[in-house]
């Protein structure tokens, strides 16, 4: 019973009226009525019956209790989540995402790279049934996940993925696809949907890619992420790329070829917009095959109205009232209301036609936010900036950041950056401060926001690098200190050796005491050449044993210098793997650096 509580507790308030009405009947009901009025007493008895005189009350407190009950059952009492029956479509989907440094072009607000991560959240959260695999790609392609059936898990690997942990630069989709393909084929599925966020192929993939196609029954999605113009590559370090003769290269995006293989394959090509039609036109495709199954149920977010069980002790309490024809009234009173109770309810249904008589949603929003109501307002909110915004104040920053990409304005742009700075991606929050001044130049807040975030930035790196270099000089200061303890160890043999060589000629009893000196020089000489921290200690005491404490502080040492960023672990999975496949081949896709 901690999960008691009343889906619609304003129906207590009808509890006032019937104290104010039972009050009212009560005192009515001790008074005389009728002809016991105008009769004089004498003649009472005589011509009226003996219950005639007052009211009985025992009616009132029955009716009174019976609607004292209505009210609590109108009221929603509940304990009890339902079960929600999911079926999991059987279907495998891959998501693939080109990670060439043409993506840090910046023809998109703050560049291509934010952008493609934008929607590819979007498509594997939101718009994907089944179970999704990712791969990203440039110089080489990798498995980033292989298939799940949760694609809600994948957003943190996707904001994690740029051309800087990429191992190899360049471009060479076909290894993505075959990796795709390889993929749907573990998991057992001969057909499947690829989705490719890119933005632009060279000539010589086409072929390539068409063969693929022929040779496989999967379909295939583009998503191009770009315009026909292009704009300079800007590096993360602010460089603008530049190609061997020293001129800034301007990626431009061409569909042609890309919606040319989508219509071979039987899938959708879609330029990237900055509202959801692209993905929905992508994505609203039927599937491949409909077999599926019905998960075990699940309790979810709609809760069992336990208010109609309350009616049998309705009907009980109105029971005694049948004779006096009053019963069939409070039947159909409460079989009506019963008729108005649902079954259930849901906390994150959208707004109803009934409640947006006397409101709009944008004015019902405005209020919840005023009320500092944020997980409502997001759930009823249309327009993308008080979605954005009560999504900002509720500290959902990964859906803020998404409601508040769909506004191609500088509050928007302004907000983006101020979304990233609380996520501590400080590269990207400077882009779209600077995105922000371009459409306001004149912006003071976001001038000063994006200077904060280029010293944050700085900071930030100049850490990552003294936490690498700090990792480096502990591995080289524990080589170094196993070294002199094996040269010193060597020298100990040596002498050693030495003396028992020295002492062959003396007689057996001198010998022995040699020897025993011997020992006990070499034990001595050991204990002063061992390194500190290295010396034998006592393992117990009486109070237990002495190293535990330290060895749990070196523990956690070790433990701290384990990282958890993503990106981080992703490069150095990419990278081993890239090593592996060098030893075997040489890496493809090199030749073309963006």
């Amino acid at each position: 019973m901690a999960d008691f509580h009343l889906l619609r507790p304003w129906w207590l308030l009808t509890l006032i009226p019937i104290v104010v009405l039972a009050v009212i009947a009560w005192r009515n009901a001790g008074q005389q009525t009728g002809w016991s009025r105008l009769l004089p007493a004498h003649l009472k008895p005589l011509l009226l019956p003996e219950s005639s005189g007052r009211t009985a009350r025992w009616p009132l407190l029955l009716v009174n209790a019976a609607l004292a009950v209505t009210a609590l059952a109108l009221a929603g009492p509940t304990w009890q989540r339902l079960p929600q029956p999911v079926f999991q479509l059987q279907a495998g989907s891959v998501v693939i995402m080109d990670m060439s440094l043409s993506v840090y072009s910046t023809d998109l607000a703050p560049n291509r790279l934010t952008q493609m991560r934008y929607k590819a959240t979007d498509l594997v959260r939101d718009k994907l049934d089944g179970e999704i695999g990712l791969i990203a790609y440039a110089g080489d392609a990798f498995t980033i996940s292989p298939l799940t059936g949760d694609g809600g898990n994948l957003t943190n690997l996707i904001r994690a993925l740029s051309p800087d942990i990429m191992p190899t630069p360049g471009s060479y989709p076909i290894r993505a696809l075959n990796l795709a393909d390889q993929l749907l084929q573990d998991a057992g599925y001969a057909q499947g949907d690829i989705y490719w966020l890119t933005d632009g192929i060279d000539s010589r993939d086409q072929q390539d890619i068409s063969d693929f196609l022929n040779r496989t029954q999967h379909r295939l999605s583009v998503l191009a992420v770009g315009t026909a113009d292009g704009a300079p590559i800007t590096l993360p370090d602010g460089r603008l790329l530049r190609d061997a003769s020293n001129n800034v290269v301007i990626p431009q995006l061409q569909t042609g070829a890309l919606q040319t293989l989508a219509a071979r394959s039987g899938g959708r090509f879609s330029e990237i917009r900055s509202d959801q039609q692209d993905l929905e036109y992508l994505s609203n495709l039927p599937p491949l095959q409909r077999d599926g199954e019905e998960s075990a149920m699940q309790a979810g977010d709609q809760w069992q109205d336990q208010g109609p069980w309350l009616i049998p002790i309705i009907m009980l309490l109105l029971l005694p009232l049948a004779r006096r024809g009053a019963l069939p009234v409070f039947v159909c009173f409460v079989l009506g209301s019963s008729l108005w109770l649902p079954a259930h309810a849901n906390e994150r249904e959208p707004l109803s036609w009934q409640d947006k008589l006397w409101q709009t949603p944008y004015q019902q929003t405005d209020q919840a936010l005023r009320a500092g109501n944020n997980e409502r307002a997001a759930q009823i909110a249309e327009d993308a900036w008080q979605r954005g915004t009560a999504n900002y104040r509720a500290g959902n920053y990964d859906q803020a950041l998404v409601d508040f990409s769909q506004l191609d304005n500088a509050e928007g742009f302004y907000n983006q950056g101020n979304t990233l700075m609380q996520m501590e991606r400080y590269d990207e929050a400077k882009n779209a401060y600077a995105a922000a001044l371009e459409r306001r130049p004149n912006w003071s807040q976001a001038q000063e926001n994006m200077e904060l975030a280029e010293q944050l930035a700085e900071q930030q790196q100049q850490q990552s690098e003294n936490s690498q270099q700090g990792d480096s000089q502990n591995n080289n200061s524990q080589n170094q200190q196993g070294e002199q303890g094996e040269q010193q160890s060597g020298e100990q043999q040596q002498s050693d050796s030495e003396q028992k060589n020295q002492q062959t000629g003396q007689d057996e009893q001198q010998q022995e005491q040699d020897q025993e000196s011997t020992e006990q020089s070499a034990e001595s000489e050991q204990q002063q050449a061992a390194p500190e921290g290295e010396q034998e200690k006592p393992l117990q005491s009486e109070f237990g044993d002495a190293s535990e404490e330290e060895l749990q502080q070196q523990m956690q040492q070790w433990l701290n210098r384990i990282e958890d960023d993503p990106a981080v672990l992703l490069r150095n999975k990419m990278r081993y793997e890239a090593q592996q496949r060098r030893r075997q081949s040489p890496p493809p896709g090199v030749e073309k650096q963006w």
